[in-house]
């Protein structure tokens, strides 16, 4: 049994890449399924439009990652080896150093994700994401590959700097990987559900408010596994303010075929585009109260 046991062991970390490669797209299709079955939205998906520029952006990024010469976990191994780094010089607990590592790592996700908003150099290249006028589990594929250079240009340092867990910041990689799957999804939770959840977690009925093309819902809810940030920051958006089936997708900026074309979204970071925010009609004294909570 013991030899049967490490014979499993060795094949798994042997093919791991393999596994986790279809375990991920295992996990799209899945909720893609669901997105068929019961959809959050009910405007006609588009997909034939929408999903080779989400998808090829995807393939994209999925197709540069092995090219890096690190990553974040790679730095925390590194940082692990030579003994430096805020926790690996303080030592202590493994649940201390798995607590930290999840916090600083979310903390580090929502700060950039904030400064992709906020630097207009930044939100050149995070507005790709944002150009998608639907929304389903395609669209967390969906980010511009200078976005990818930046975020381990900045998770690099940061795991070297505090001495993250490597062990610790893998498993939240695949959390994030997890939720940000989910977030994005055609899916609606029932109140029951998500109410409860998103106290600790970023849930799809909290989330599709940060891809509303009304600005001040778009600047909102930026945590990407957790939204503890989001209230302790004051970023927190509850509810659509006209209601979900009266919110709009996307940026107000662009709701043309450009959308929708893989080597436009490619090369729109140099391209200056005006930033305008939809104003969405329904008054907030007549929003349900579910709406308001």
């Amino acid at each position: 049994m013991k030899d049967a046991l490490e014979g499993i062991r060795a094949w798994l970390l042997s093919d791991r890449d393999v596994l986790w490669f279809a375990a991920y797209w295992g996990l799209l299709a899945f909720i893609a399924g669901l997105e068929v079955v019961l959809p959050a939205f009910r405007q006609p998906p588009q997909r034939s439009k929408r999903w080779p520029a989400n998808l090829g952006l995807g393939i994209v990024n999925m197709t540069l990652a092995p090219l890096a010469p690190v990553s974040a976990v790679w730095g925390a191994q590194w940082a692990q080896h030579e003994g430096i780094g805020l926790l690996n010089a303080l030592g202590g607990p493994l649940w201390t150093a798995v607590v930290v590592t999840f916090a600083v790592r979310s903390l580090a996700g929502y700060l950039l994700h904030v400064l992709m908003h906020k630097v207009p150099l930044f939100w050149r290249m995070h507005r790709v994401h944002h150009f998608d006028t639907q929304l389903d589990v395609s669209t967390s594929l969906r980010s511009h590959p200078l976005e990818f250079a930046a975020t381990l240009l900045t998770m690099v340092p940061i795991a070297i700097l505090f001495g993250l867990n490597p062990w610790a910041l893998a498993a939240y990689e695949a959390v994030e990987s997890l939720t940000n799957a989910l977030a994005h999804a055609n899916l609606r939770l029932p109140q029951w559900l998500d109410r409860p959840l998103r106290r600790l977690l970023v849930t799809p009925n909290m989330h599709c408010l940060h891809h509303s093309s009304y600005q001040p819902e778009t600047d909102s809810n930026y945590g990407q596994v957790f939204s503890l940030w989001d209230r302790l920051f004051g970023t927190y958006s509850s509810a659509p303010r006209a209601g979900y089936e009266a919110m709009q997708i996307g940026l107000a900026e662009l709701r043309d075929a450009r959308a929708d074309d893989l080597w436009w979204q490619l090369k729109s970071p140099a391209l200056a585009i005006a930033r305008e925010s939809a104003e969405l009609a329904a008054p907030v004294d007549k929003l349900a109260p579910s709406d308001r909570a």
